[in-house]
């Protein structure tokens, strides 16, 4: 998993970029990632859990008979996620609602599965419960403060995202009126404009001095912010000497910009800000270019300091001086 990479990179950046499970000087850098992976997965797990079962409790009890079938469904999730082999088929929303999980055993009461390792050991005691290649029909609904809680988990970084589609899914399953999703998701990150001004305030002062170079800087921290978050890399840039600026200095510029861009994208909650407000302009119908081309100029209004240069950034290709 791509998120686990990036969680485990951001934790330890002393560590090696490709760990060798079979190097012995290796094996805490291993049994560090090992546990950020069960960590990302049961996380997973329980988000894909909690769409088929909201009613189940918070932590799933191994020794409570009534909870064995609830356990034996969230452990073939897992499996689906991890091995792509399930019982039951999980993979398209259930039509109806059925607060027993198909008859099988209560779910014990109200909540939301708990995190990694909640359920325990092994399930037993549901085999022939489901046809093989069914799954329970219950209906696929997140409620408001549970939408505004994982935005919220988001926003802090606690969750790493690791791309809009996961954003979108919980918008489109939303439950109310059509389209309260994308209603929470702006009420929950509040004007677009102070989301982008979060990502920057933080940012140290720029180092180039005079207009020219120290614009730059600030285009290339946008770009840098941006490029890492889409997994792009570095688009060149062409430069012409302005005023008392040589090519070389504002290319300099530039490109320091973006390796502090990219430092600060590198923080799981600046990552997710940026990816929370792309899927916000997708849910408005925009292409994932074009959200993204939108993101990158929210920041640039944001950090810019002087009416000189361009007022909007094209995206990804930065546009060369002069041209």
């Amino acid at each position: 998993m791509k998120q686990v990479d990036d969680n485990f990179a951001l934790q330890h950046p002393e560590a090696p970029k490709k760990l060798n499970p079979n190097d012995p000087a290796q094996a805490h850098w291993v049994q560090a990632w090992n546990e950020e992976y069960a960590d990302e997965l049961n996380w997973i797990v329980d988000t894909h859990f909690r769409r088929f079962f909201p009613d189940a409790p918070r932590h799933l009890d191994p020794n409570d008979p009534s909870q064995a079938t609830l356990i034996e469904y969230w452990h073939d999730i897992r499996a689906g996620i991890e091995t792509g082999t399930s019982q039951w088929n999980w993979s398209h929303p259930p039509a109806t609602h059925d607060d027993s999980a198909g008859g099988t055993g209560g779910t014990g009461g109200a909540g939301s599965t708990g995190g990694a390792g909640s359920t325990g050991g092994g399930a037993g005691g549901a085999e022939g419960q489901h046809p093989s290649g069914d799954h329970p029909t219950v209906t696929v609904h997140i409620d408001e403060s549970q939408f505004k809680e994982w935005v919220h988990t988001a926003l802090e970084g606690a969750h790493y995202i690791g791309d809009t589609a996961e954003v979108l899914g919980y918008v489109a399953e939303a439950a109310g009126a059509e389209g309260s999703g994308l209603v929470w998701l702006g009420e929950a990150l509040g004007p677009v404009g102070t989301v982008a001004s979060t990502i920057v305030v933080l940012w140290a002062t720029a180092h180039s001095f005079g207009t020219g170079r120290r614009m730059q800087e600030q285009q290339g921290f946008c770009y840098g912010v941006m490029w890492q978050v889409a997994g792009e890399a570095d688009h060149h840039k062409g430069f012409i000497d302005w005023f008392n600026d040589s090519a070389e200095e504002l290319r300099e510029s530039f490109y320091e910009g973006v390796l502090s861009g990219r430092a600060k994208a590198n923080d799981a909650a600046v990552h997710n800000r940026v990816m929370l407000l792309v899927a916000y302009y997708q849910a408005h119908g925009d292409e994932l270019s074009a959200a993204q081309s939108r993101v990158l100029n929210d920041l640039w209004h944001h950090v810019r300091e002087s009416d000189a240069g361009r007022d909007f950034l094209s995206w990804p290709q930065p546009q060369s001086m002069g041209s």
